[in-house]
C-alpha cells in the first residue's frame, strides 16, 4: 500500500513538472525575444573626424563617401544612429569608452585590434610622406631617412600610432597636431615641419576646402608596405548582436551594387592606386 502511493505522489509531481516546464519555457523565451528585440532596436551613437571627401559637414549634415556608405548600410539593419563629428582623438577616445559606440573610418593595426570590435573593411588607401613641391633637397629612400626631417601627424591617428612603432620621437622629429588645417598650415611656410603624413585623396580634398592650391605639394616615400584597410570599429562593450548585423549590413551594401554607386559618385577608382613622387637623386 505505501509503495503504491509512493508511486502516485511520485506520478503527480511528474505532471506538476511538466506542468511548471509547459508555464516557464515560454516565459524565458519571450523574455530572450523581448531582449533581442530591444537590442536590435538599440541606438547606436556613430563619431567621425573632418576628412573630406570620406566625411565633412554639408548644410548641417555628416556627409561623404565614408557616411553615405555607412548610412546605405544601416538601411539594411534594424538600428538607427546619431553621426556626430568630432577632432580625431576625442572620436577615438568616445568610441573606445562608451556603450554601442562605433567610429568611422579607422584603420585595423595590431595595436588596436583588441581595444575594438570590428565590423567589415570598406576602403583601402595608402599614407605618403608628403612635403612642398619645391623642398627640393627632401630625399627619402627608407623609413629611416624621414626620420632626419620634422613631421607632423595628427593625434591618436594611425600615422602617430605607425611613426613611433618605427621608432620616431615626439619633438625630435615628430610633432602632433590636433587637426589638419593645422598640418597644412605649418608645411605651407616650412619653418616647423617638413613633411605631413596623409593619403593623396585627403589632400587634394583637404588643400582645397581650407582654399590651398594642391598642387604645391609632393609625394615623397609611402609608409605602408601594403594598403591600409579602413572598418567601422566598436566599443567592446557593444552587444555582439550589433556587430554581427552591421556585417550583414555591409554585405548587403556590396551586394546591391550601392557601394560602386557611392564610389563612383565620390572618388576615382584611380585614387586608391597612385604611388609617391620619388625626387630625384
Amino acid at each position: 500500500m505505501k509503495e503504491r502511493g509512493n508511486k502516485m505522489l511520485t506520478k503527480n509531481m511528474h505532471k506538476v513538472f511538466s506542468y511548471l516546464w509547459l508555464i516557464i519555457i515560454p516565459l524565458l523565451v519571450g523574455s530572450l525575444q523581448l531582449q533581442a528585440a530591444q537590442k536590435l532596436k538599440t541606438p547606436l551613437s556613430l563619431v567621425t573626424e573632418h576628412r573630406p571627401p570620406f566625411q565633412f559637414i554639408k548644410d548641417g549634415e555628416v556627409t561623404g563617401f565614408s557616411t553615405q556608405h555607412i548610412k546605405a548600410m544601416l538601411n539594411h539593419t534594424p538600428y538607427k544612429a546619431k553621426i556626430q563629428m568630432y577632432p580625431w582623438s576625442r572620436a577615438y577616445n568616445l568610441a573606445l569608452k562608451k556603450e554601442n559606440s562605433c567610429i568611422y573610418a579607422i584603420a585595423r593595426t595590431p595595436e588596436r585590434e583588441k581595444i575594438f570590435k570590428w565590423t567589415q573593411a570598406y576602403f583601402t588607401s595608402n599614407f605618403l610622406f608628403i612635403g612642398l613641391k619645391s623642398s627640393s633637397d627632401i630625399k627619402i629612400n627608407n623609413i629611416n631617412d624621414a626620420k632626419r626631417y620634422r613631421i607632423a601627424v595628427l593625434r591618436d591617428d594611425v600615422t602617430h600610432q605607425l611613426l613611433i612603432k618605427h621608432g620616431f620621437i615626439e619633438n625630435r622629429n615628430m610633432f602632433i597636431v590636433n587637426n589638419p588645417h593645422s598640418m597644412l598650415k605649418l608645411l605651407q611656410s616650412r619653418n616647423l615641419i617638413d613633411l605631413i603624413i596623409t593619403d593623396e585623396i585627403s589632400l587634394k580634398y583637404r588643400a582645397r576646402y581650407f582654399d590651398i592650391d594642391p598642387r604645391l605639394f609632393s609625394a615623397y616615400f609611402k609608409l605602408n608596405k601594403d594598403p591600409m584597410k579602413f572598418y567601422l570599429a566598436c566599443s567592446l562593450s557593444t552587444e555582439q548582436i550589433i556587430i554581427d548585423n552591421i556585417i550583414k549590413g555591409f554585405k548587403a551594401v556590396k551586394q546591391t551594387g550601392e557601394y560602386e554607386n557611392i564610389m563612383g559618385e565620390w572618388l576615382k577608382s584611380e585614387d586608391f592606386t597612385l604611388d609617391p613622387i620619388q625626387p630625384k637623386s
